[in-house]
């Protein structure tokens, strides 16, 4: 019975101190190019979203990928290939905040830079052998986000204010 408590307290406790963070970010490429959105995080759930029309939304859940097309929310695909930096964001951002300023891996470095207040990352630095670029963090809250808002289908939209 002590065992089945102290499990249930470490369960509830792990519970309370899930991440649930919404953020704007701008990713700019080694050449220049430019894409903004926005993201949400709960726990191990993700929406990446592009704001624009002919980009697309990455979801992370049930430790699945999925990218709707912004411009036909009815086109789904399953992510099965290439999912190694955002399961790493996603690993960093549910140890937060205990981070570390660099993580390496045999095809990948990310680095991270924070804010001036030092309570929250300004950049993300990704280099790796398919990408360089930098993700620009941007209003990030801490703020309650329904479940329903990381379901790929059916699509409900989010207004990131």
């Amino acid at each position: 019975m002590i065992k089945f408590l102290f499990f249930l307290q470490l369960l509830l406790v792990s519970n309370v101190y899930s991440l649930e963070l919404k953020c704007a970010f701008e990713e700019v490429y080694s050449d220049g190019s430019v894409q903004n959105g926005f993201f949400l995080i709960k726990g191990k759930k993700l929406r990446y979203e592009y704001n624009s029309d002919d980009l697309f939304t990455i979801f992370h859940n049930d430790e699945r990928f999925f990218l709707v097309k912004n411009n036909n929310k009815e086109i789904i695909s399953a992510i099965n290939e290439n999912t190694e930096i955002i399961k790493e964001i996603l690993n960093i951002a549910n140890n937060f905040p205990n981070v570390k300023k660099e993580y390496m891996s045999e095809n990948l470095n990310i680095k991270l830079e924070k804010n001036a207040n030092g309570n929250f990352f300004k950049r993300i630095s990704i280099l790796s052998s398919k990408i360089n670029m930098s993700i620009y963090l941007n209003d990030c809250q801490n703020s309650k986000i329904k479940s329903r808002f990381f379901i790929h289908n059916p699509f409900f939209d989010y207004k990131f204010n």
